[in-house]
């Protein structure tokens, strides 16, 4: 005898140039893992711009960090925080390896086409790895192209909806209605489309908050 499994919709809010993302994201891979014993998932990512009035160039990420956070005490706790949050979903990287804060509109415009196809945690995942592992500049169409050609999209095709302006506004749109909405931060969990949180949980207990929300509501029809 089979026992019917609840369904369970989980978007993620999440900017791919965000440490915690990165890591509330390797997080999130642990927790679906046991979910999907119990409930069938339907996992959405969602845009955020960490810096909606980012110039298309982008920005050097160590003064603009600098100017936001002024005091050098207060960047070194905040790396060890990172450093130790890494290792709680098995993640290595160096928090110093990109130089610059891109842009991440056509970021989001990819994952939104992969979803399409159904890659879209495959197109997130290599977006992480090229920004965080390797410095590369996630805004630049060759890098999102090949990005998206070892996800299993057609690198052509990528190559030329890059060149439109192709879900460019609505892209932007969704973000700020998320950032207005009260989102204040991310990475973000919303559960159902009812209820949510924010933050790069541990992910033992990022997987007791959304068994907790799954429980209490219900997914949409």
């Amino acid at each position: 005898m089979t026992t019917s499994r609840k369904k369970l919709t989980l978007d993620i809010v999440l900017d791919v140039v965000c440490p915690w993302c990165y890591i509330g994201f390797r997080g999130l891979d642990w927790a679906l893992m046991a979910l999907s014993f119990d409930y069938t998932l339907d996992v959405r990512f969602r845009p955020y711009r960490l810096d909606p009035e980012c110039p298309p160039e982008g920005r050097d990420r160590e003064s603009t960090l600098a100017r936001k956070f002024p005091d050098p005490a207060v960047r070194l706790a905040s790396k060890k925080a990172l450093v130790d949050a890494m290792q709680d979903v098995g993640l290595s990287f160096d928090p110093e390896t990109p130089s610059r804060l891109p842009d991440t509109t056509d970021s989001h415009r990819l994952i939104r086409w992969a979803a399409e196809e159904g890659l879209a945690h495959e197109v997130v995942a290599g977006l992480f790895e090229a920004y965080w592992q390797h410095g590369e500049d996630v805004s630049r169409p060759d890098v999102l192209a090949q990005i998206a050609s070892a996800a299993g999209l057609d690198e052509d095709e990528i190559r030329q909806r890059l060149a439109t302006s192709e879900d460019r506004h609505a892209v932007r749109q969704e973000a700020a209605e998320l950032r207005g909405g009260g989102l204040a931060g991310v990475p973000g969990f919303i559960i159902n489309e009812a209820a949510g949180f924010e933050g790069a949980l541990p992910k033992a207990d990022l997987l007791a908050a959304i068994r907790q929300l799954a429980e209490e509501t219900d997914a949409p029809d």
